[in-house]
């Protein structure tokens, strides 16, 4: 459950943009490549390493409000957040094209009674997509909210990525690097193949500069760049707002 209007982000002039946790310790293990060039509206152009991609994102928000209060003094809610993510990167990095199109949403019960609100998720974050490679359907993405297994401030998703039968276990990351606390929102993914080990990651925090580790192995490379892409272009509707 959050309560609206009382936690507030601080952002001072020339802080430091803080680092997902663990992030340099699996660096070693795959090889290092930015994305850049995210735009910041709707649509247009980036690069990842040396390939070129191009985004096409759209959200939508819907609110359906009601009141059984009698005195008319709480008001009560459901907002669901929508969207749709569309993108294709062609070139060196990935050795051909893969394309994306993808659905998210998620929904949360509001109260709200003068300034304060409350609210908490009906239905968790869930992001699903589609993908094909050199124009043909080579698999796709399910990344969704998931119920912690002890109480924390994070709300930690679960996840796999299948590109040719490849298949990916994807998970949130919410630590900072010197952080007391984990963030509610993720911070960075990380992606392991069938046997636990983790192969690549990713840092989403920032805003026109993703931080990835890509495996080195060729198919595992493939899924990983699709579901990292993804993740780094998604306007993500966390769980409540």
């Amino acid at each position: 459950m959050k309560i609206g209007m009382i936690a507030v982000t601080l952002l001072a002039s020339g802080c430091t943009l803080a680092t997902m946790e663990g992030f340099e310790a699996i660096a070693p293990a795959g090889q290092r490549v930015d994305m850049t060039g995210i735009p910041g509206w709707q649509d247009g152009d980036f690069r990842l390493g040396g390939a070129q991609g191009h985004v096409r994102r759209r959200a939508v928000g819907a609110t359906r409000e009601w009141s059984d209060d009698p005195w008319g003094e709480v008001t009560q809610a459901v907002v669901a957040r929508t969207g749709t993510l569309r993108f294709d990167l062609s070139g060196s990095e990935i050795d051909g094209r893969i394309e994306g199109r993808c659905r998210y949403g998620r929904f949360e019960g509001r109260q709200q009674s003068g300034g304060l609100s409350v609210s908490e998720p009906l239905r968790p974050m869930r992001l699903a997509c589609a993908y094909r490679v050199d124009g043909r359907d080579a698999g796709g993405m399910d990344l969704s909210g998931i119920r912690p297994l002890r109480p924390t401030l994070a709300a930690p998703r679960l996840g796999t990525v299948d590109i040719d039968g490849t298949t990916l276990t994807i998970e949130s990351r919410h630590a900072m690097t010197n952080g007391r606390q984990p963030l509610e929102a993720p911070i960075g993914y990380i992606l392991s193949d069938r046997n636990g080990s983790v192969v690549g990651a990713i840092e989403t925090n920032g805003t026109g500069t993703r931080r990835l580790i890509l495996p080195r192995g060729a198919a595992e490379r493939r899924a990983a760049i699709a579901a990292m892409v993804t993740l780094g272009l998604f306007w993500d509707p966390g769980d409540t707002d």
